[in-house]
């Protein structure tokens, strides 16, 4: 036997896209495309539109979108988590990406699914998975090598994502991205013109594609000044503070020590003023450090130092953001941002005996 129960005329209806359409005006098809965040619609009318909806407090119903289109509504984010032991330093600028990220799907019809992998190897793994298993309607990840099967292999499914980073050929395929060569090469030049000529680059493992970047730009930094670089003082490894202390101590313990350091993450940078320490030297009169992200400490290392900012938070909004209008059919070559970091100076960096 089925019993049913009659609905109250005083009980609250749930706000639809109908409701939406007619508090507004404009027909289900544009506000179904505005909550979209499709490019067919303007920024004004999905401005009106979202502000309509959040007036009558509507919320996108996943269930009922996924039955009428086929889609999950589901918006896959591969979020890497470092397994070296002991590493004290793990993901923190990766909540705030994912911070930027949630912002930009906000108004959309789109839930936010985590997925996390240890490497590159388990993140295409993972990918494969959200693929042939229908987890998602597009995809995000960081962690870019050099010439990535991950980006390969969704090229070749025709599905929707956007990458935290670019390869050694970035085309056909939309990502936001840090100009690194920029970057270390700005850094470098900045402790040349202060005087030094012997400076290590503390930098990831070189087949991620970053780190190939990065080195260009160091020894591009040279070239431009008629110096030779200082290949034998670049470092590689996997960007915690332990690695940076023991690389400082490593390379200040040679017959020509570098007299500046220029760092790719703020735990690389604690590690190398730890080991300055240890090696009796001091970032403040013997040593020149440039660290980068100035996230989180920075402002507060004894002594202050040089640092170029990156905007994370904005760069996973842009992440969010092209995911949507890549899932909307928009083509990858409209959707790509490089950033150029700004600088925080707070030291002269100027070699001790210049």
């Amino acid at each position: 036997m089925t019993v049913r129960f009659a609905r109250s005329e005083n009980a609250p209806r749930r706000p639809t896209v109908k409701t939406l359409s007619e508090l507004t005006g404009y027909s289900i098809s544009t506000v179904s495309k505005a909550l979209r965040d499709s490019p067919a619609v303007t920024h004004d009318t999905k401005a009106r539109i979202r502000s309509a909806a959040k007036q009558v407090a509507y919320a996108a119903n996943p269930r009922a979108a996924s039955l009428r289109t086929g889609k999950t509504m589901q918006a896959a984010v591969l979020m890497p988590v470092s397994v070296a032991a002991g590493n004290e330093w793990n993901g923190v600028e990766f909540t705030e990406i994912l911070s930027g990220i949630a912002r930009a799907l906000e108004g959309s019809p789109y839930q936010l699914s985590v997925h996390i992998v240890r490497d590159a190897a388990d993140g295409h793994a993972t990918a494969n998975r959200i693929v042939t298993q229908g987890l998602a309607d597009g995809m995000i990840f960081s962690g870019i090598l050099e010439r990535d099967p991950r980006i390969a292999f969704l090229l070749a499914q025709d599905f929707p994502f956007v990458t935290l980073g670019r390869t050694a050929d970035p085309k056909g395929y939309a990502h936001v991205d840090i100009d690194s060569g920029w970057v270390a090469a700005e850094a470098t030049r900045r402790l040349i013109d202060g005087g030094h000529r012997r400076i290590a680059l503390i930098n990831p493992d070189r087949r991620y594609a970053y780190a190939q970047e990065r080195i260009g730009g160091f020894r591009g930094a040279f070239a431009a000044a008629g110096l030779p670089a200082c290949d034998d003082l670049i470092a590689e490894g996997d960007l915690t503070a332990r690695f940076g202390r023991e690389s400082a101590m490593a390379l200040c313990s040679r017959g020509a020590p570098p007299t500046g350091f220029v760092c790719v993450n703020e735990p690389t940078t604690l590690g190398v003023l730890a080991g300055l320490r240890d090696c009796g030297l001091s970032a403040e009169t013997d040593v020149s450090v440039i660290g980068y992200d100035d996230l989180n400490v920075s402002g507060y290392f004894s002594p202050p130092l040089t640092t170029h900012f990156q905007p994370v938070e904005e760069m996973g909004h842009a992440l969010g953001a092209f995911l949507i209008r890549r899932m909307a059919g928009e083509p990858p070559e409209t959707l790509v941002r490089v950033f150029r970091p700004k600088l925080i100076a707070r030291r002269p960096d100027r070699l001790a005996a210049a």
